[in-house]
């Protein structure tokens, strides 16, 4: 960093290679204090979460009981029905976790749960305790979301 004239003028390696990018767009048009900004697209050194391992990349068998527990707790299901028994109990059928978070998430119409767990293997045609399928519960708990869940289950 350099001063001229009580003018801060920076100093970067990146200054002259903007226009040898391709992921860099110029902004022009706009009107500016006489600042030059370039905006990158397409960075291809970011990942999206499926490649960086994050939401969205796991597979059926990287849920487990606590993935469970976590998403009844969060979803505010205990609040509501005063008890962990029905977790509990569909946790000791011997059910899949992932097939578990299905079944809370259709009843609540979760659409973004409803997707990530369809791409990492549950099984849509699982049943509850009660011998409801996953369809029959789609959105009961929020029926705005009735045809939105139904639609991802097809």
């Amino acid at each position: 960093m350099t001063s001229a004239i009580g003018r801060v003028v920076l100093k970067s390696s990146f200054v002259g290679v903007a226009s040898k990018r391709r992921d860099v767009a110029r902004i022009r048009g706009a009107r500016t204090n006489g600042a030059r900004a370039n905006a990158f697209f397409k960075n291809p050194l970011r990942q999206d979460s499926s490649s960086a391992g994050i939401v969205g990349s796991q597979g059926r068998d990287d849920y487990d009981r606590d993935d469970v527990e976590y998403y009844f707790n969060y979803m505010g299901i205990l609040a509501v029905e005063g008890s962990n028994d029905r977790m509990d109990n569909l946790l000791a059928s011997g059910m899949h976790p992932v097939d578990i978070i299905l079944l809370f998430a259709s009843a609540e119409g979760d659409t973004p749960k409803i997707e990530e767990i369809l791409a990492a293997g549950a099984d849509k045609t699982v049943k509850d305790m009660d011998g409801k399928s996953v369809a029959e519960l789609a959105g009961r708990d929020n029926p705005d979301k009735r045809d939105a869940v139904l639609a991802l289950l097809k």
